[in-house]
């Protein structure tokens, strides 16, 4: 190799600060990340799943579905995870307004919720979200279902 080469790809190199033996994290910037809207009535809910997201989703927070709908357009998230039982507007009613907005109808939904009912579960699954989440949310089963409902299920 050419010594002027090698002395241009070193310095290249050094002006990288590569630390190859250490963690190699890129951070691009909230406006490169997919954004998660988390609605639920519980604040330490909406604390730990925003803390479990942190990093690889821009995460917003609505405590009520009507909040949530007052924020969608403003905030146009890429994916909705909603709380199935909420005083006033359930999660069910709140989908289903989501639903007749436009630029929302298609919008993945995956409902959150601490009740193991099979009845409920299946009421939960007849309105076609994109998945089912029982609470407290396992991290790893969280990102993998949001990863899979922002590919169309693929």
């Amino acid at each position: 190799m050419d010594d002027k080469l090698k002395m241009d790809l070193d310095e290249l190199l050094g002006d990288l600060d590569l630390d190859l033996d250490g963690d190699f994290n890129l951070d691009f910037g909230d406006e490169f990340l997919n954004k998660v809207m988390v609605v639920d009535d519980d604040a330490g809910t909406l604390r730990n799943i925003k803390s479990l997201l942190d990093g690889a989703y821009k995460v917003v927070v609505a405590n009520s579905g009507k909040k949530a709908l007052e924020m969608l357009s403003a905030e146009k998230p890429d994916l909705i995870l909603l709380d199935y039982e909420m005083p006033l507007m359930n999660g069910p009613e709140t989908m289903k307004m989501i639903r007749q907005k436009p630029d929302f109808k298609d919008t993945p939904i995956v409902f959150l919720t601490g009740i193991n009912d099979r009845t409920q579960i299946a009421a939960a699954l007849a309105l076609r979200p994109a998945g089912y989440l029982l609470k407290p949310v396992d991290q790893s089963k969280l990102l993998m279902t949001i990863l899979d409902a922002l590919n169309g299920g693929n």
